[in-house]
């Protein structure tokens, strides 16, 4: 929109814009932009508050008359309440489907991905050489029972959860990062899979898979979640 507001003003249209993430507008630098704090997706902050949306809109629409841009102006209302999701703009729903399967999850989840490499400029996704499709493939072979290497079968799962993670940081909510790991554990068919996998590696005749299986393909933070024998 920066970018826009800017072609806008060169056709003589003055624009005003609304920041919800600073120093992304300090970047762009686009004409006139009002910075509020309110959450990501709200960016008329409390939600049904017909007033307290109007009077954002009012700040907003008064920036129009400054000709001393690009500028940033502070909205000075803040949200004091604590943030409830249930009422997004642009909802998302990340959850596992009834029809869903890994190679649809971790499809889903590429747009989250190129937008945190896009913010961080780095990503830790490429040790195995394999793009995301092919290593859920590899893991979800693995599963019915045809095991690759253990090296390969490792280096796929790193990428894998590297991915999920750095996906999990674009999310409007991220969050902690001990919570994108507990979302991990808790809601992904991928972390499902590999607490599948590791009783079948842990009692493989290769030894390379049952080191795999029994030290490093669930992190020991994690292995409370494995079943009991």
């Amino acid at each position: 929109m920066g970018a826009l507001g800017h072609f806008l003003e060169r056709q003589g249209i003055p624009t005003a814009s609304i920041s919800l993430v600073r120093e992304h507008t300090e970047t762009i630098r686009p004409p006139r932009a009002l910075w509020v704090t309110f959450e990501l997706g709200r960016p008329l902050g409390i939600p049904d508050d017909a007033d307290f949306q109007r009077r954002v809109l009012r700040a907003t629409a008064e920036l129009l008359e400054r000709t001393d841009g690009p500028l940033i102006a502070d909205y000075p209302e803040e949200v004091a309440e604590e943030a409830d999701f249930t009422g997004w703009a642009c909802p998302i729903n990340l959850a596992p489907q009834a029809t869903d399967t890994l190679a649809a999850e971790i499809d889903r989840l590429a747009t989250w991905h190129d937008q945190s490499v896009a913010r961080t400029g780095r990503t830790t996704v490429g040790v195995s050489g394999l793009d995301m499709p092919a290593a859920g493939a590899l893991l979800s072979a693995a599963l019915a029972g045809d095991l690759p290497p253990a090296q390969t079968l490792k280096e796929a799962v790193d990428d894998l959860r590297a991915y999920y993670l750095e996906a999990a940081s674009a999310f409007p909510d991220p969050g902690t990062a001990k919570k994108r790991k507990a979302w991990l554990w808790d809601e992904t068919l991928f972390g499902k899979a590999l607490l599948d996998l590791q009783p079948r590696l842990a009692a493989s005749a290769d030894p390379q898979h049952r080191i795999l299986g029994n030290l490093t393909l669930i992190p020991a933070t994690e292995r409370h979640r494995l079943a009991k024998p």
